[in-house]
Protein backbone atom coordinates (compact mmCIF):
# COMPACT_ATOMS: atom_id res chain seq x y z
CA UNK A 1 0.00 0.00 0.00
CA UNK A 2 2.78 2.26 1.08
CA UNK A 3 4.50 1.57 -2.19
CA UNK A 4 1.40 2.49 -4.11
CA UNK A 5 0.64 6.22 -2.55
CA UNK A 6 4.80 6.47 -2.52
CA UNK A 7 4.21 5.73 -6.80
CA UNK A 8 1.16 7.92 -7.14
CA UNK A 9 3.55 10.78 -5.78
CA UNK A 10 6.37 10.77 -8.13
CA UNK A 11 3.78 10.03 -11.26
CA UNK A 12 2.29 13.67 -9.59
CA UNK A 13 5.33 15.52 -9.80
CA UNK A 14 6.14 16.45 -13.54
CA UNK A 15 2.19 17.62 -13.30
CA UNK A 16 2.98 19.87 -10.32
CA UNK A 17 5.84 21.20 -11.79
CA UNK A 18 4.67 22.80 -14.43
CA UNK A 19 2.91 26.00 -13.61
CA UNK A 20 0.18 27.59 -15.13
CA UNK A 21 -0.14 29.84 -18.13
CA UNK A 22 0.17 33.72 -16.60
CA UNK A 23 -2.92 35.44 -17.92
CA UNK A 24 -3.06 38.95 -18.28
CA UNK A 25 -4.96 41.70 -19.65
CA UNK A 26 -4.16 45.41 -19.17
CA UNK A 27 -3.45 48.39 -16.86
CA UNK A 28 -1.71 48.62 -14.20
CA UNK A 29 -2.43 45.28 -12.48
CA UNK A 30 -1.23 43.46 -15.47
CA UNK A 31 2.19 45.57 -16.01
CA UNK A 32 2.93 44.54 -12.37
CA UNK A 33 1.99 40.88 -13.43
CA UNK A 34 4.09 41.06 -16.35
CA UNK A 35 6.80 42.57 -14.92
CA UNK A 36 6.80 39.70 -12.01
CA UNK A 37 6.63 36.62 -14.60
CA UNK A 38 9.63 38.12 -16.79
CA UNK A 39 12.12 39.13 -13.66
CA UNK A 40 10.86 36.17 -11.28
CA UNK A 41 9.98 33.07 -13.39
CA UNK A 42 12.29 30.89 -12.69
CA UNK A 43 12.36 28.74 -16.20
CA UNK A 44 12.32 32.23 -17.86
CA UNK A 45 14.86 33.10 -16.06
CA UNK A 46 17.06 30.31 -16.52
CA UNK A 47 16.68 30.75 -20.48
CA UNK A 48 17.82 34.33 -20.40
CA UNK A 49 20.77 33.28 -18.12
CA UNK A 50 21.46 30.57 -20.48
CA UNK A 51 21.52 33.41 -23.47
CA UNK A 52 23.93 35.13 -21.72
CA UNK A 53 26.37 32.40 -21.03
CA UNK A 54 26.34 32.03 -25.06
CA UNK A 55 26.99 35.25 -25.75
CA UNK A 56 29.78 35.26 -23.35
CA UNK A 57 30.74 32.24 -25.44
CA UNK A 58 30.84 34.11 -28.62
CA UNK A 59 32.52 36.95 -27.42
CA UNK A 60 35.37 34.63 -26.29
CA UNK A 61 35.38 32.97 -29.43
CA UNK A 62 35.88 35.68 -31.47
CA UNK A 63 38.80 37.13 -29.48
CA UNK A 64 41.03 34.09 -30.78
CA UNK A 65 39.33 34.09 -34.28
CA UNK A 66 40.15 36.10 -37.73
CA UNK A 67 37.28 38.22 -36.52
CA UNK A 68 39.58 40.31 -34.41
CA UNK A 69 41.14 41.72 -37.55
CA UNK A 70 38.49 41.27 -40.14
CA UNK A 71 36.19 44.31 -37.79
CA UNK A 72 37.46 47.54 -38.72
CA UNK A 73 36.26 50.43 -36.36
CA UNK A 74 37.75 51.43 -33.47
CA UNK A 75 37.59 52.24 -29.59
CA UNK A 76 40.02 54.96 -27.97
CA UNK A 77 42.47 53.49 -30.30
CA UNK A 78 41.91 49.42 -29.97
CA UNK A 79 39.99 47.17 -32.02
CA UNK A 80 36.39 46.87 -31.49
CA UNK A 81 36.73 43.10 -29.79
CA UNK A 82 39.61 44.26 -27.88
CA UNK A 83 37.66 47.57 -26.38
CA UNK A 84 34.64 45.18 -25.60
CA UNK A 85 37.33 42.57 -23.89
CA UNK A 86 38.74 45.06 -21.60
CA UNK A 87 34.93 47.06 -20.85
CA UNK A 88 32.21 46.45 -18.64
CA UNK A 89 29.42 48.05 -17.34
CA UNK A 90 27.59 50.97 -19.18
CA UNK A 91 31.09 51.46 -20.68
CA UNK A 92 30.21 48.04 -22.55
CA UNK A 93 26.82 48.87 -23.25
CA UNK A 94 28.07 52.33 -25.07
CA UNK A 95 30.48 50.07 -27.64
CA UNK A 96 27.88 47.71 -28.26
CA UNK A 97 24.99 50.52 -29.27
CA UNK A 98 27.23 52.05 -31.87
CA UNK A 99 27.56 48.94 -33.58
CA UNK A 100 24.97 48.78 -37.02
CA UNK A 101 21.38 48.17 -36.16
CA UNK A 102 22.20 47.96 -31.55
CA UNK A 103 21.38 51.44 -31.25
CA UNK A 104 17.86 51.11 -29.94
CA UNK A 105 14.94 52.79 -31.76
CA UNK A 106 13.06 55.80 -29.68
CA UNK A 107 9.42 54.75 -29.52
CA UNK A 108 6.85 55.89 -26.84
CA UNK A 109 5.95 52.58 -24.80
CA UNK A 110 2.70 51.11 -25.87
CA UNK A 111 0.16 52.25 -23.15
CA UNK A 112 -3.31 51.97 -25.10
CA UNK A 113 -4.58 50.90 -28.84
CA UNK A 114 -4.47 54.01 -30.25
CA UNK A 115 -0.69 55.29 -29.36
CA UNK A 116 0.59 51.61 -30.50
CA UNK A 117 -0.23 51.40 -34.39
CA UNK A 118 2.27 48.82 -34.97
CA UNK A 119 3.52 46.20 -32.88
CA UNK A 120 7.71 46.33 -32.22
CA UNK A 121 8.29 42.80 -33.48
CA UNK A 122 12.28 42.82 -33.10
CA UNK A 123 14.35 44.50 -30.61
CA UNK A 124 18.23 45.01 -30.37
CA UNK A 125 19.15 44.46 -27.14
CA UNK A 126 23.18 45.72 -25.96
CA UNK A 127 23.47 44.03 -22.58
CA UNK A 128 21.69 41.36 -20.87
CA UNK A 129 20.40 43.32 -18.02
CA UNK A 130 17.83 44.68 -20.88
CA UNK A 131 16.58 41.78 -21.71
CA UNK A 132 13.77 41.51 -19.14
CA UNK A 133 12.34 44.71 -20.17
CA UNK A 134 12.99 43.56 -23.92
CA UNK A 135 10.49 40.79 -23.40
CA UNK A 136 7.96 43.24 -21.71
CA UNK A 137 7.61 45.38 -24.28
CA UNK A 138 7.34 42.82 -26.87
CA UNK A 139 4.54 40.92 -24.64
CA UNK A 140 3.13 44.77 -24.06
CA UNK A 141 1.01 45.66 -27.70
CA UNK A 142 -0.58 42.02 -27.52
CA UNK A 143 -1.75 42.75 -24.30
CA UNK A 144 -3.31 46.07 -25.21
CA UNK A 145 -4.86 44.53 -28.18
CA UNK A 146 -6.53 41.68 -26.21
CA UNK A 147 -7.62 44.65 -23.75
CA UNK A 148 -9.32 46.46 -26.15
CA UNK A 149 -11.18 43.09 -27.26
CA UNK A 150 -11.97 42.02 -23.76
CA UNK A 151 -10.04 38.87 -23.62
CA UNK A 152 -6.18 38.17 -22.61
CA UNK A 153 -3.31 36.48 -23.30
CA UNK A 154 -1.61 33.74 -21.78
CA UNK A 155 2.25 33.61 -21.29
CA UNK A 156 4.60 30.40 -20.56
CA UNK A 157 8.21 29.55 -20.84
CA UNK A 158 9.70 27.57 -23.70
CA UNK A 159 11.25 24.65 -22.70
CA UNK A 160 13.83 22.79 -24.77
CA UNK A 161 16.63 23.92 -27.10
CA UNK A 162 17.11 26.78 -29.12
CA UNK A 163 16.47 30.63 -28.85
CA UNK A 164 12.73 29.92 -27.97
CA UNK A 165 11.79 31.86 -24.40
CA UNK A 166 8.54 32.54 -24.57
CA UNK A 167 5.13 31.86 -25.22
CA UNK A 168 2.68 34.18 -26.17
CA UNK A 169 -1.28 32.79 -26.68
CA UNK A 170 -3.70 35.42 -27.71
CA UNK A 171 -6.92 33.64 -25.76
CA UNK A 172 -10.66 33.97 -27.94
CA UNK A 173 -8.46 34.57 -31.20
CA UNK A 174 -7.91 31.67 -33.82
CA UNK A 175 -4.05 32.26 -34.32
CA UNK A 176 -1.52 29.83 -33.07
CA UNK A 177 1.09 30.98 -30.05
CA UNK A 178 3.03 33.90 -30.48
CA UNK A 179 7.26 32.68 -29.62
CA UNK A 180 9.87 35.13 -28.69
CA UNK A 181 13.20 34.56 -28.76
CA UNK A 182 16.59 35.49 -27.67
CA UNK A 183 19.38 35.30 -30.06
CA UNK A 184 23.07 35.85 -28.44
CA UNK A 185 24.85 37.63 -31.42
CA UNK A 186 28.67 36.92 -32.26
CA UNK A 187 30.22 40.19 -31.16
CA UNK A 188 28.23 40.97 -28.23
CA UNK A 189 24.67 41.90 -27.74
CA UNK A 190 21.12 40.17 -28.60
CA UNK A 191 18.36 40.25 -30.96
CA UNK A 192 14.71 39.76 -28.61
CA UNK A 193 12.15 38.52 -31.87
CA UNK A 194 8.88 37.36 -32.91
CA UNK A 195 8.93 34.14 -34.85
CA UNK A 196 5.97 35.30 -38.25
CA UNK A 197 6.63 39.27 -38.03
CA UNK A 198 4.70 40.04 -41.55
CA UNK A 199 1.99 37.57 -40.32
CA UNK A 200 1.80 39.14 -37.02
CA UNK A 201 1.89 42.70 -38.20
CA UNK A 202 -0.97 41.65 -40.29
CA UNK A 203 -3.14 40.13 -37.83
CA UNK A 204 -2.73 42.86 -34.95
CA UNK A 205 -3.37 46.10 -37.97
CA UNK A 206 -6.51 43.91 -38.74
CA UNK A 207 -7.37 43.25 -35.26
CA UNK A 208 -6.91 46.74 -34.15
CA UNK A 209 -8.44 48.41 -37.35
CA UNK A 210 -11.49 46.30 -36.56
CA UNK A 211 -11.70 47.27 -32.77
CA UNK A 212 -11.28 51.48 -33.77
CA UNK A 213 -13.52 50.88 -36.23
CA UNK A 214 -16.51 49.57 -33.88
CA UNK A 215 -15.82 52.10 -31.16
CA UNK A 216 -16.63 55.13 -33.42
Amino acid sequence: MKTLVLLSLVLAVPALAAPAPVRLSGGKKAEDKLRRFVEQDLALKARLDEAARREEYYLAEARESDLRDAVSDTHNGDNLLTGLEKSVGDKRKDILSALPGMKPAAVPACRDLVACPNPELALDVADAAQLSDSVRRLVRPWMVLQQARGSEVELAPVDGPGDAAVSLRLKDLDAQPLIINVSPRLLGGFKVWLERPLFLAALYGRERDAILRSSR
